[in-house]
């Protein structure tokens, strides 16, 4: 072989365990769920000077490496409990349906006065998905004032609201968007 076929050869092969290595998943177990990650990402320090978790976010994943608070690609998965609605009309307690906690999201996400006012939000995707098997909702959205793309898919089980929260800036969406919907396509409850 010439040494041009070598180097040609030797970079194919680094190449090909590179995209093994991205592949490859490693697996955060809850005591409600489970969900797979590639490699490529890790689970962000509970103690980060990161704005990653909340009172009520369980896991975050990063892209391994992330340091830059000012380019900050994240997953967070949040577990709430289901608020209730009261019908007056009829005078019955229900929970509220993904609809409802959509239109809500929506709303606040629109408000002049919540902390996205003036970020001009603008919605992209309302749809409907599956997470774990069941029914879910997935709302895209772009903040301009941040220059992020944000995707949230949210699923109801046994009256908790499980809320996966994704945020990107917009040149990186094409880079970690396959990710997010990998380590999202893999979230199985355990009950």
């Amino acid at each position: 072989m010439g040494i041009l076929t070598t180097i040609l050869f030797i970079n194919i092969i680094e190449m090909t365990n590179a995209s093994a290595q991205d592949t490859a998943l490693q697996t955060f177990d809850s005591p409600e769920f489970k969900v797979n990650y590639p490699s490529s990402w890790e689970i962000a320090p509970t103690n980060s000077t990161f704005p990653y978790y909340g009172s009520d976010t369980i896991v975050v994943f990063k892209p391994v490496g992330e340091t830059n608070p000012l380019n900050i690609t994240y997953l967070s998965i949040t577990s709430l409990r289901v608020g209730i609605s009261i019908d007056e009309t009829n005078l019955t307690v229900s929970r509220d349906s993904l609809d409802k906690i959509v239109e809500e999201e929506i709303a606040f996400l629109q408000d002049p006065a919540s902390f996205y006012g003036d970020l001009n939000v603008e919605i992209r995707n309302n749809n409907s998905t599956t997470v774990g098997g069941l029914p879910a909702k997935e709302l895209t959205y772009l903040i301009h004032g941040l220059g992020t793309f944000d995707k949230e898919t949210i699923v109801i089980h046994e009256g908790k609201q499980y809320q996966f929260h994704f945020t990107t800036p917009v040149s990186n969406v094409s880079e970690t968007l396959p990710a997010v919907q990998q380590i999202i396509k893999s979230f199985m409850f355990k009950t």
